[in-house]
Parts: structure tokens; C-alpha cells; sequence
């Protein structure tokens, strides 16, 4: 994508770093369009009951680093700005996108003004302003909250609140161009100052984390039933309600930790929608004749991580031999049954700038693998396994249990480790507890290589999972890597906006990884998700609150949604 300096670059300015282009839009989001027997007209009322494959861990936003937490953020809290199913962001709270024209930008990306709309309410019925966003950079920015994304709240060296308390302008210590895309999105959305300023920050996650009493969204909590189900009710309060949304009464929430479940409920016709389903089951999702299944390329990347807590991986040899010895086109065949991009880096097609077309991947060789464990002094014991001033390559794999296709991938990468001398044991644990304390401990011998799907907002930064300041407890740099030549080129790309220029840099920095091997990208996801005829809107993103994007516009035939 080429944009000419000009009135339209300084109008679009935060579009460079903000908004994506799909490359596959063949295989773009395909929602049911608002077209019924009611000429069209969606229709107020009914409960729609989504089933959720991972519990979420938390409801605060900008406390959880799970999908599916961010999912249901995106039903219950307004962000200053929100993203739709192709990539574009728009203003929510924020009264207008700014740009260097309206001043709300500065040259250099260093400073940045947000303005409200005016008459902004929390679901309690008080007034939600300037005040609240100020509160909420210093909540997040406070290490005893232990957000989970502090790259842009490190950043923020003053804020200012306007008199009238409807605007905020920060000043940051240096340019950061995907300054909005931090603001993007129910998990990212402001918090009630009122309702939390005299609490312990500490203590907000385990009071209120699954069950948040004062919201913003389109709906508010109406109950909370960790491990079975959460239901959300519609916010007359939401900025949106004098244009009549939400269309539902209610979304439920069900917490159904197996994609076996889940497809019994899809047979059932108890479930509206599902999301993440398992692609081994895909021929039985298209048996269904009253549901429609969508796919819709995801930004997120399926990775092998690497704790680098554990001192036998500062060995790069063990890293290139292991990344050397993953059979891409076998995971992307069997294990995702097609339903896969190839990749080898952290940035998928969806991310413009970002993607890089002609990274050559590290070819898969088994010869080539071995020979580099065996230049390093591993050599291979009796059993099979190499080993080497005591230390034995015998490693804990893991990942999110009950996920078929997972423990494909899982297979398959255990028996070609075994043949290069490495061995995997296998242990999986439920999606709340994975993504919790398991990855956050960070603890060799029981973490050490480890499966999950990744993705950034709606900007292709890299420095929430890989910069060395967000480790745990204060961000998502879930691998616990440092090195201080990413971390360079990472300040880099996030003080340029011209989406060439940087693009030159997120190259250096894929070359980076390739070198290092911080983690292994296996390929790119292409999601399955379904929905029931009769529902109307359902149109999952690849960024943010991925299948929630736009729920505040779901509806069904006649008010009422065929599940019941």
C-alpha cells in the first residue's frame, strides 16, 4: 500500500498506524445480512446464547491477556474508539478520530488529544468523562493492578484533562504511533473512576474480575456464574441508546470447555453461535442444516513459545534445531485440515504494515536439525534423548486442553522432536488456567514449551509479547524474553507512520526472530465460527473483540432467538 504525503496522508495519519487491510478478501467476514421477512428491519428483543470454548479469567479490561475474556469485554465496555469486522477503526466514546488537522495529533506522535462525546453515562447512571480516561492510564500504569499491556501506558509521561472534562490530552516520552489502536476496543476501554478510585488496585481484579458491577457497553452484567455462565443485559445507559442499541434483551454467555459439548449443543440447537470451533469437525457443522458456518482469516499466528526462564534454551542451537525440525506443511494438512496461512513470524496477512510476503521460512529438516545439536556438544543417550553436562533436552509441551486439532499438532511435533533427541511430555490444562497462573508463573520444568494462538490490536507492534519491560506481572511477554536489539527496533517501528518506512523496519525485525527464535510461528489461523439462521449480524473480526465485534447490532427474526 503506497499513501503520497498530502492533505489525505495528514487527514489519515492515524490510519497508517491503525488500520489493516485483508489480503484475502475473498475470505473476508460474511455475517448474515439484516434482510429478513421484516423488510429488513432488525428487530428488538430476544437472548442470544453463544457458547465460549476457554472461561475467561477476567472481566476488567486491560486485565487479561484471553480472547474469550476479551470477547465478552466487548459487550460490556464502550472504548474510546472501536474496531469493525473489516479493520477500520472508528470513535465510540471519542467524539471524532484524531488527526493532525483537527489538532488532535501532534507532529512529532508525540502528543494526543481525545476528545469525548458529551452526555456520556456508566451503566450506574453517572457521568463517564475525561476524568475516567485520566484515571484509567494511572490504574493501568500502577504496577500493583499488573495490566496486561503497558507498551503505550509506559509511554505517558503527563495527561492533562480539560475544564469542561471533555477531552484528555497525553503527553508521551516518545513517539508511538499505534497510540490509538491502545484505546481500541472493550479491552481497552476506559474504567469508572467513581466506582473504583478507593479501592485497593490490587484488589479489583479479585473482587470484581469476573463479575464487573459499573460498565459502559452496549450491555451490563446481569450475572455471573464462573464455570457455567455469564449473562449480560441490555445498558439503557449506553451511548447508543437513543438510536435503539442493542437490539437483544440479553446474550448468554455459556462456558463450555469442550468443543465435544459444544457441538452437541450446535446439534441440539441450544447454542445461537460459537466461535474457535475445531476444524476436525467441520464436515459435522456443514451437516447442520439450520446453522450457516463462516470462516474468516484470523491476525492471529499459532505459535510454539519458548520459557526463556529456562537456562538449556539460552542455548541457540537448541532453538534453531527445534525450529528446523517443525513440518509446517504437515500441522497446516492434518492438524488444521487446510484451514491455515502459512507463516513463520508473528505477522499474518491481515497486518498492513506488517506482513511480509517473501520472508523465506526455515525449511524442514531433520538432517540439517540434528547436525546442529550435534555441533553443540548434545549428544544422544541410550534412551534416545541428547544430553549434555548433565542436562537432558526432555521438555514439558503444553497447551489449552480439549482442543482436537491442538493435540494434533501436538503429536506431530512430538514425534519429530523425537527424532533429532528432544523429548516432549505432554501436559494440557483448561484455558482459564493456562493463560493464568500456568504461562504467568513462568516456571521451568513445568512451562517450557508451551501452544497458544497470538495476536496484537489493530497496529502490528510487536512489543506487548516480546519487548523486555513486559514480562509478567506487567504485560504479555509470555516467552519472558529480552533482547535489547528487538527492543531497539520495536522503538523504531512505533515512531514511524509512514506505512513503508516501517514496514522496512518490521522486516529487520522478523529477520530478528528468525535469528534468535524467540518463539516458533507455525502457521496463521483461519477461524471456523457458526451461527443459526434466524440471527442476523453475526460478523466475527480478526482484531480485538474478535466474534463479539458489532454485537450490539445482533438480532433476531421477530425479537425472539430460535435457540428457545
Amino acid at each position: 500500500m503506497v499513501i503520497r504525503p498530502g492533505s489525505r496522508f495528514l487527514t489519515l495519519l492515524v490510519v497508517l498506524s491503525s488500520v489493516l487491510i485483508l489480503l484475502f478478501s475473498a475470505c473476508a467476514p460474511q455475517g448474515t445480512p439484516a434482510t429478513t421477512n421484516n423488510n429488513g428491519k432488525p428487530q428488538r428483543g430476544g437472548i442470544w446464547v453463544d457458547d465460549l470454548f476457554n472461561e475467561p479469567d477476567s472481566l476488567i479490561p486491560n486485565a487479561s491477556v484471553q480472547t474469550f475474556a476479551t470477547m465478552v469485554d466487548g459487550t460490556i465496555y464502550s472504548a474510546l474508539f472501536e474496531g469493525d469486522a473489516s479493520g477500520q477503526i472508528h470513535p465510540a466514546l471519542a467524539k471524532e478520530m484524531p488527526t493532525q488537522q483537527n489538532g488532535g495529533i501532534s507532529a512529532d506522535l508525540k502528543t494526543w488529544k481525545f476528545t469525548l462525546k458529551d452526555g456520556l453515562k456508566w451503566s450506574d447512571g453517572q457521568p463517564l468523562n475525561a476524568d475516567d480516561v485520566y484515571f484509567t492510564w494511572q490504574l493501568w500504569a500502577n504496577p500493583k493492578f499488573a495490566a496486561a499491556d503497558t507498551v503505550a501506558i509506559n509511554l505517558i509521561e503527563s495527561a492533562e484533562v480539560s475544564s469542561d472534562k471533555l477531552s484528555v490530552t497525553f503527553k508521551l516520552k516518545a513517539p508511538y504511533a499505534p497510540f490509538i489502536s491502545s484505546w481500541t476496543d472493550g479491552a481497552h476501554a476506559p474504567l469508572p473512576k467513581h466506582h473504583f478510585e478507593s479501592m485497593d488496585p490490587a484488589s479489583i481484579k479479585k473482587t470484581e474480575g469476573l463479575n464487573p458491577q459499573v460498565t459502559s457497553g452496549a450491555f451490563k452484567m446481569k450475572e455471573s456464574k464462573p464455570g457455567d455462565h455469564y449473562t449480560v443485559e441490555r445498558n439503557d445507559n449506553y451511548y447508543q441508546a437513543a438510536q435503539g442499541l442493542p437490539y437483544l434483551d440479553q446474550i448468554i454467555f455459556r462456558a463450555v470447555p469442550s468443543q465435544d459439548t459444544i457441538l452437541k449443543d450446535l446439534q441440539a440447537g441450544t447454542a445461537d453461535s460459537a466461535w474457535f470451533l475445531d476444524v476436525t469437525k467441520t464436515a459435522s457443522y456443514k451437516a447442520l442444516s439450520n446453522y450457516e458456518v463462516v470462516t474468516n482469516p484470523s491476525a492471529s499466528y499459532e505459535g510454539l513459545h519458548i520459557n526463556s526462564n529456562n537456562p538449556i534454551f539460552k542455548d541457540i542451537a537448541v532453538r534453531k534445531a527445534m525450529s528446523q525440525a517443525i513440518n509446517r506443511e504437515q500441522l497446516q494438512k492434518i492438524a488444521r485440515l487446510g484451514q491455515a496461512i502459512p507463516l513463520c513470524t508473528d505477522h499474518g496477512p491481515a497486518y498492513k504494515p506488517g506482513y511480509q510476503q517473501d520472508l523465506q521460512c526455515p525449511a524442514f529438516d531433520l538432517n540439517a536439525a540434528n547436525k546442529t545439536l550435534d555441533d553443540a556438544g548434545w549428544k544422544l543417550g541410550s534412551d534416545k534423548v541428547r544430553q549434555k553436562n548433565g542436562q537432558r533436552l526432555e521438555f514439558q509441551y503444553s497447551t489449552t486442553a480439549g482442543n482436537r486439532w491442538r493435540e494434533k499438532d501436538q503429536a506431530i511435533i512430538q514425534s519429530d522432536f523425537a527424532k533429532i533427541g528432544i523429548k516432549l511430555n505432554i501436559t494440557d490444562y483448561p484455558g482459564s488456567t493456562f493463560f493464568g497462573p500456568f504461562l504467568n508463573a513462568g516456571q521451568p520444568g513445568k512451562y517450557d514449551v508451551a501452544e497458544w494462538a497470538s495476536s496484537y490490536t489493530y497496529d502490528a507492534d510487536s512489543a506487548v509479547h516480546f519487548a523486555c519491560d513486559q514480562k509478567p506481572p506487567h504485560g504479555q511477554n509470555l516467552d519472558f524474553f529480552c533482547d535489547p536489539g528487538i527492543d531497539k527496533l520495536l522503538l523504531q517501528e512505533q515512531a514511524i507512520s509512514d506505512p513503508n518506512q516501517r514496514q522496512q523496519v518490521f522486516n529487520q525485525i522478523h529477520q530478528a526472530f528468525l535469528e534468535k527464535i524467540p518463539m516458533i510461528s507455525l502457521y496463521n489461523l483461519i477461524d471456523l465460527e457458526i451461527h443459526k439462521k434466524g440471527t442476523h449480524n453475526y460478523k466475527p473480526g480478526p482484531f480485538g473483540n474478535s466474534e463479539t465485534v458489532g454485537a450490539w447490532q445482533w438480532w433476531c427474526d421477530g425479537g425472539k432467538c430460535p435457540h428457545s
